[in-house]
This record gives C-alpha cells, sequence and structure tokens, in this order.
C-alpha cells in the first residue's frame, strides 16, 4: 500500500475523531438532543454515555496515532465500528424523511442530517477500511511516519489545510448562535408578525397568523411527528400550558387535522394547521423543533430558535420573565379585593346604624310631647 495514501488516512480519522470530540465538549447542550434525533438505542442512550462520548472519540484519535502493529488493528477496528455505525444512524434518519440534527461537531458545520451528511460518513467507512487493511498488513501511524523518510513536508502541508479550515468554518459558525440562542430582550429586533395563512379548527377559514395573537400571545411549535426531539418536546406541551396560562401554545404542521388526529393525538389541544407549510417558509424552514414567540402588539417577541435545547430554554425565559409580572398581578387583585371588602363592611355598618339612630330620634321626641300637652291644658 502507498505509503502517503495510509498515512492519510491515520491522520485524517485521528482529526475528524478530534474535532468531533472537541466540538462536542464546547457545546455539550446538542449532544442529548442528537442521541435522542438519531434514535440511538435506549440501552446506549444514558446520561454518562453522553457525556463520556467525546472523550472516547479523543481518546481513539490518541490510539490510532500513538498504537504500534498489532495494537494499531484493534484502535483501526473501533474506528470502523465507529464510523460505521454512525453511518447506519444517519442513514435510517435519511431514508425515514425525519428531520434530525446530529451535532457532530459542535457548533462547527451543519448539523442537518441530509443526504451530504449519509455521504461524508460513507467516506469516512471508506478511510476506515483502508486503515484497516493497512493495520492488518503491518502498518500504523507510527510506522508511516518513520517510513516517510525526508519527504515529511507534505504532512505539514496536510496539517495546515486542515487548521484553516478549521478556523474559517469556525467562524462562519459563531454567527448561527446568535439566531439559535433566546435574544435578549434589549438587543432583540421585532418584526412583524408574518402575515400568512394558519387553520386553528378542522373545517373553518384560514385566517392570518396575526390575528392568531390579536388577544393573547402565542408561542408557536413547529414539529415533525417522527423526530425524537419533537416528540419529547410534544410531552412537555402540556406542562408549559399549565405553568405559563397567560399565554397560548400552538403546535405547528401543514397536515389536516384528520391527520393530525390519527398520527399524533397528542397534538389535538394545541393544533394549528399551517396552510400549505406558509409559516415554516416566512421563517427560513428552520429545522425542527422550532418555536417562536408572537406578541399580542403585532411583533415577533422572541425567536425563532431552532433545536429542543433552544426551544425548552426560550419557554424557560418566557415562564421567568412572566413570574414578576403574575406576581404583580396577584398583589394588585389581593390589594382590590380588600378595599373592596373593607368598602362592604363601612357600608354594611353605616346601614345597621341607621335605624338606631332613628329609632333614638322618635323615643326622644316622645318624651317632649307629653310634657307640653298638660301644660297647654293648664291654660
Amino acid at each position: 500500500m502507498d505509503i502517503s495514501a495510509a498515512l492519510t488516512g491515520w491522520l485524517v480519522l485521528a482529526a475528524v475523531l478530534v474535532a468531533s470530540g472537541v466540538g462536542k465538549l464546547r457545546h455539550p447542550e446538542g449532544t442529548a438532543e442528537a442521541f435522542v434525533a438519531l434514535g440511538v438505542p435506549d440501552a446506549l442512550n444514558r446520561s454518562w454515555v453522553i457525556r463520556a462520548h467525546p472523550w472516547a472519540e479523543i481518546a481513539l484519535a490518541a490510539l490510532l496515532l500513538a498504537l504500534p502493529h498489532p495494537a494499531s488493528v484493534v484502535a483501526a477496528v473501533l474506528t470502523l465500528g465507529l464510523f460505521t455505525a454512525y453511518l447506519l444512524l444517519v442513514w435510517r434518519v435519511v431514508a425515514s424523511g425525519e428531520e434530525a440534527s446530529c451535532n457532530c461537531f459542535g457548533s462547527v458545520g451543519s448539523s442537518t442530517v441530509d443526504s451530504w451528511t449519509a455521504a461524508r460518513n460513507a467516506l469516512l467507512v471508506a478511510v476506515s477500511l483502508l486503515v484497516l487493511v493497512d493495520a492488518a498488513l503491518g502498518g500504523s501511524a507510527i510506522a508511516r511516519f518513520g517510513d516517510l523518510g525526508e519527504g515529511w513536508w507534505w504532512v505539514v502541508g496536510l496539517v495546515v489545510a486542515a487548521a484553516v479550515t478549521y478556523l474559517v468554518t469556525r467562524e462562519g459558525a459563531s454567527e448561527p448562535e446568535a439566531v439559535e440562542g433566546y435574544e435578549p430582550e434589549e438587543d432583540y429586533l421585532r418584526l412583524p408578525i408574518p402575515d400568512v395563512p394558519v387553520r386553528a379548527t378542522d373545517g373553518d377559514e384560514p385566517v392570518s397568523l396575526r390575528d392568531l395573537a390579536a388577544e393573547r400571545a402565542q408561542v408557536l411549535l413547529l414539529l415533525n411527528p417522527g423526530c425524537g426531539p419533537c416528540k419529547m418536546i410534544t410531552g412537555k406541551v402540556a406542562d408549559w400550558a399549565r405553568a405559563v396560562p397567560e399565554i397560548d401554545f400552538r403546535v405547528l404542521h401543514a397536515m389536516s387535522h384528520d391527520n393530525m388526529r390519527q398520527i399524533t393525538p397528542l397534538w389535538e389541544p394545541f393544533y394549528v394547521e399551517e396552510v400549505g407549510g406558509a409559516v415554516g417558509s416566512v421563517f427560513g424552514n428552520p429545522g425542527r423543533p422550532s418555536a417562536v414567540l408572537l406578541g399580542m402588539d403585532g411583533l415577533l417577541a422572541g425567536g425563532p430558535v431552532q433545536g429542543m435545547t433552544a426551544v425548552e430554554q426560550l419557554v424557560a425565559d418566557i415562564t421567568q420573565q412572566i413570574a414578576p409580572a403574575r406576581e404583580a398581578l396577584a398583589e394588585a387583585e389581593a390589594a382590590a379585593a380588600e378595599t373592596e371588602r373593607l368598602e362592604a363592611q363601612a357600608q354594611w355598618q353605616a346601614a345597621e346604624g341607621a335605624p338606631e339612630d332613628a329609632a333614638e330620634g322618635a323615643a326622644e321626641d316622645s318624651t317632649h310631647e307629653p310634657a307640653s300637652g298638660p301644660a297647654s291644658g293648664a291654660r
């Protein structure tokens, strides 16, 4: 086997594993969501596995570079098994047509699972096979470095190219974080609510999304019935609605109300049909789950945010912001009730005291009349 091709394979796999592990460590909040979205078996979907996963990737990269033959065969087999598992998970999501995020490299690159993700993972499986064959023939990363002799300069070029690529993608990936995360109120640009049609009740004529928020603020949840994070959010909507009764929670999808009842009946109390998928289009067709907060003044009040973690954070921020207003309203209502009680008590006391005053006046009149009667008769 060509030395350059073999060493490139060892280096590429190690670099990918390190980038994947470091990316997950920098953004751990997305790893648990990715485990659900990709349908990782329950036996592996444990908190300790999720926490250890990025460290295991970094450790495997170190083994690929450090183990000599024959131990290099073990590292190559483990790497092939890992990338094959990644490919199978991604391929299952792509074949089902569901929307999911893999959080493969943390904040670096696209996290949306699509055919390009499957192609990338298939390429990594092919490189893993190349490395395994090299290891089986007695090769290792250490041995291939030793065989380079004076031709080591191209390795430096490969490392420099990889570093430049990482820095470029890292700079580009830092911008979406401000969009996906919940914006502070003072920095949030409140745009008008899009005038797009939705159908809140089966059989009714479509109404504007603006009209939906005319009387109460609305949290729109753009979900898909098949994706794992969307299912987890579905199980929380009822609790959110009870915790924040001042706001309506709405689940949006383009399927009809009848289809919704057959596929995901848990959506029924909150379901609004987005006619022709218009709502998703005006918000740039974000991946699902996504959420956006509509204000009663006809303006957007939060979002859109994308991903289970961001949606949960949006709801948590809404709950936190509403709590002081709710307490103030409760205090005002209690003060008004106390004032009303005191006024009623005063009126009752006044009403009870009036007959007594009238009786005392009548008694006083009766004592004066007999005294004047005899005196006039004597005259």
